[in-house]
């Protein structure tokens, strides 16, 4: 029997993946609930940047690094309020009230990546909420420390090195070189999102193709964005609903991005995985009949028979 080309089993791969292909559905869900929960995930990024030695100053001009031009002019004066009016006595209590909507987005992003990686959801639903709800703890822990990295990193290399007597040449750099930092953290939070938040258990290799891509595809992002607004800027960024305007269309964009990058791990993972006959199995539309068919049981060694249903039918006939 000849072996199958690899265009074969990519098609084939494809046919058992084309149902999660709805990305724009997929991002237009995850841009709503990050909107819903902007106020307060700032709100608690504020309650824990109020006990550590940052000025505003600082923490404006670190987050304006990620962002481009025509979205921070939404969100910075939104910060800027929380930044200036929060008070370190209500750490506590105001951290967990906050975090608990803000957690909505990843509780969201779960059940996207869970269609996407063609998997059911946690069976504890309370469990899953509270997986969501550590994960948005870990993210807003994840980003004061990279804040903390960036405006004091080169201090206590210096520090360092003056105690030790020994030059960290390579720290030096990276400290200095902000998007270095930048561009590993945020590959750090992606591997997270696709290793840990579909409720499969492959092996961490499967989330760097998603990875890498998504990476690729926020840097396409932000150019191009920036291009259109060059041109159509004037058109489209005048006034208050103009700016939200563009701020929904740049996270639009963005969590389409994620949603793409979480189809190709689940393509490079049945690909890699699956065999050609495994996927013809799949695909064949005999199985696929008899898998969504009330006239059909599975039986114990994974084949199918008639149920009584055709069969007293058949009689009948005779």
């Amino acid at each position: 029997m000849d072996q199958p080309s690899v265009f074969n089993k990519l098609m084939k791969t494809f046919q058992i993946n084309n149902q999660q292909l709805a990305f724009g559905s997929y991002a237009a869900e995850l841009s709503f609930y990050v909107i819903w929960a902007l106020v307060p995930l700032m709100l608690a990024l504020s309650n824990i940047i109020a006990i550590l030695p940052f000025s505003e100053a600082q923490i404006i001009d670190t987050i304006q690094l990620a962002l481009p031009d025509e979205v921070e002019v939404a969100i910075i004066p939104l910060l800027e309020t929380y930044l200036t009016g929060t008070s370190s006595g209500l750490f506590s209590l105001s951290l967990i009230i906050s975090l608990w909507p803000a957690s909505n987005v990843f509780n969201t992003m779960q059940r996207v990546l869970n269609t996407i990686y063609k998997t059911v959801p946690r069976k504890n639903f309370f469990i899953a909420r509270l997986f969501a709800y550590v994960f948005t703890l870990l993210i807003v822990i994840a980003l004061v420390t990279f804040t903390f990295a960036l405006v004091f990193g080169e201090t206590i290399i210096d520090y360092i090195q003056e105690v030790f007597g020994i030059q960290f040449f390579l720290l030096d750099f990276f400290v200095n070189q902000g998007w270095i930092l930048g561009l590993l953290g945020v590959f750090i939070l992606l591997i997270g999102i696709y290793q840990f938040m579909p409720n499969v258990k492959w092996p961490i290799k499967y989330a760097i193709p998603g990875t890498v891509f998504a990476l690729l595809g926020f840097t396409l992002v932000s150019q191009l964005f920036n291009v259109y607004m060059r041109f159509a800027g004037g058109n489209v960024g005048g006034g208050t609903i103009g700016v939200f305007m563009v701020a929904i269309i740049w996270l639009y964009l963005n969590a389409m991005v994620i949603s793409i990058g979480a189809y190709i791990n689940v393509f490079y993972h049945d690909f890699k995985e699956k065999s050609y006959w495994q996927l013809v199995e799949e695909t064949s539309k005999y199985q696929s009949f008899v898998s969504y068919s009330d006239n059909f049981k599975q039986t114990n060694s994974n084949q199918f028979e008639l149920t009584n249903k055709i069969y007293k039918n058949f009689t009948n006939k005779q």
